[in-house]
């Protein structure tokens, strides 16, 4: 067991056989130049014993009962590393690379990782004669993130490790190129470009993620969304996520009116396709807020959508998108599937950003262990991941 400088054992408050049970919540913050972010990974106490600075911080949680902060930076490495020259004449290289991605650190040779090195590295820029400019820092590097540790009452997955949580925040962050760093030509087609109308013509009066997930989005739906407003459900199924208690005049518009029909909490329906109208059947300023809930990465017209959420938005009126990592591959737009999902949510930010909303931030949940009676329950140790971004319409 670890110890202290005295000698003295770190016991965690447990003991080892009760340490397993006992969750604690890591939370990053930080901000990059467009939004502010909390990246959170849930881990059993006994994580912490992988390094001895998070079992003196977690000894101090248990015992306090508070939590506790800690400087993120000596986890983020590397840092302060220039920027490498490549030529790409000399590498065996996927021919659509775009400026602004994160590809493993392998990818480029011994230069830049060893054969196996899967640290992601940013190709900030592609030149004449095949010159790559890369960054080799971690995501997160320069950007001064906090890390904090509290309790929590809920059950965190086992095996997971802390480690987990560096392992994509940063990647979120917009590079500083061209707004259409990811709409390479090709990147809005679908495998199947047949109507969504027919595709969508069978309801489907069936979850396509967890009972963990669905309340975690009904939790930050919760926390989010302010009692007595008028709310639209964007792409509006059977569900909304909303917890009961939810106090909001819902609308939902969708491909289906059985399924939206089946939506106890919805009090107006609007059948339509996005994809083939994008504009909305409201007037300007119409509603509080909008939601739209594992979703988003089925819209061939995604800036023509947020533009119109924009429109219909009261001023200071909020946009919340959520989604998890899975989605119907054969609907979902090219790009969608080659980004890595913390790059899925900085697409996301982007289109936000660029539709003109402010006050932009993300938010990441990981690490809940996946219900016992889901489907893949024998396949996935983990529930469904949570990735979130919201904005606000100017006032």
């Amino acid at each position: 067991m670890p110890r202290r400088s005295d000698g003295t054992d770190f016991s965690l408050g447990p003991t080892t056989g009760e340490l397993a049970a006992v969750a604690i919540e890591a939370r990053l913050e930080w901000r990059s130049e467009q939004a502010s972010h909390a990246d959170c990974l849930l881990v059993p106490a006994s994580a912490l014993h992988a390094d001895g600075r998070w079992i003196a911080a977690g000894e101090e949680v248990l015992q306090g009962g508070s939590p506790v902060q800690l400087d993120a930076t000596p986890w983020c490495r590397p840092a302060g590393r220039p920027r490498i020259e490549l030529d790409r004449g000399a590498l065996r290289l996927p021919a659509d690379l775009r400026p602004g991605r994160h590809y493993p650190a392998h990818l480029f040779g011994r230069a830049v990782g060893g054969p196996r090195d899967m640290q992601p590295v940013r190709l900030v820029d592609t030149g004449p004669g095949g010159r790559l400019l890369l960054d080799p820092n971690h995501p997160l590097a320069g950007r001064n993130p906090h890390l904090l540790l509290a309790p929590t009452p809920e059950a965190a997955a086992s095996g997971s490790r802390l480690a987990t949580l560096f392992d994509g925040p940063g990647m979120q962050a917009p590079p500083a190129v061209d707004g259409a760093w990811h709409f390479a030509p090709g990147a809005l087609a679908r495998r199947d470009e047949a109507s969504d109308i027919a595709f969508y013509a069978r309801p489907r009066l069936v979850q396509h993620l967890d009972a963990r997930c669905r309340a975690a989005i009904g939790e930050l739906y919760d926390r989010l969304l302010q009692p007595g407003t008028r709310v639209l459900d964007l792409m509006a199924s059977h569900d909304s996520h909303l917890p009961p208690h939810a106090d909001v005049e819902l609308c939902g518009l969708g491909l289906n009116d059985e399924e939206m029909a089946a939506n106890p909490r919805l009090a107006e329906r609007v059948e339509q396709d996005l994809n083939a109208c994008p504009l909305l059947p409201w007037p300007d300023a119409h509603f509080d807020a909008l939601i739209c809930t594992a979703s988003i990465e089925y819209l061939v017209r995604p800036s023509e959508v947020l533009a119109e959420l924009r429109r219909v938005l009261k001023p200071g009126g909020l946009l919340v998108i959520t989604f998890s990592d899975r989605w119907f591959p054969t609907k979902a737009i090219a790009v969608w599937g080659r980004l890595h999902e913390f790059e899925r949510l900085g697409l996301v930010l982007q289109l936000l950003q660029a539709a003109g909303f402010a006050g932009l931030h993300t938010e990441t949940r990981r690490g809940l262990p996946r219900p016992a009676d889901d489907t893949y329950y024998t396949q996935r140790t983990f529930a469904d991941p949570l990735f979130a971004a919201w904005g606000y319409a100017p006032s």
